[in-house]
């Protein structure tokens, strides 16, 4: 036995030897470009967040714009029924109005027509009138009747004035 009471391990030592280089090159050489890239990554997300919001806010606007458009489109079309609806109930109380005043025109002509057609059977009756009266008058001279062959004769006259009515 003799030997070395306290035994020294340079296994254990390379080990830390190593692992404390390896500790060294990684921060050195991986570190930095591994955080690099966390932080270009990071970078990229956020402008990615960005430009999804601004697009959402200008598609907001978008659709606030077309919602203002489509009620300025129902408003106008509305207005243009307005009008046109007024314009038809103008259009059609004057058509009324014509028809009525045509209407009255020609009830107008269609009496003055009457009237005269009327005048003028007046006036054929009264003249086959005269002339029956004057029949009458010369068949009593003619005949001098007395009074019942005049009264027999004023009924014949009077029978005959019905028959030409």
């Amino acid at each position: 036995m003799g030997g070395n009471p306290i035994a020294f391990d340079y296994t254990l030592v390379a080990t830390i030897l190593s692992f404390l280089l390896l500790v060294w090159l990684l921060s050195k050489f991986a570190w930095g470009p591994l955080m690099k890239i966390m932080e270009e990554r990071r970078n990229h997300i956020e402008s990615m967040i960005s430009q999804a919001e601004s697009e959402r806010q200008q598609a907001e606007k978008i659709k606030q714009e077309y919602q203002e458009e489509m009620r300025k489109a129902r408003q106008e079309a509305q207005e243009v029924i307005a009008k046109a609806t007024k314009i038809s109930e103008t259009r059609s109380s004057e058509i009324l109005a014509v028809a009525h005043e045509e209407a009255e025109k020609i009830k107008k002509s269609a009496l003055v027509d009457i009237e005269r057609e009327r005048d003028r059977a007046i006036a054929d009756v009264k003249a086959q009138v005269a002339d029956l009266s004057v029949l009458v008058a010369e068949k009593i001279i003619r005949q001098k009747l007395d009074m019942k062959g005049q009264g027999e004769l004023i009924e014949q006259f009077i029978q005959e004035v019905g028959e030409m009515q």
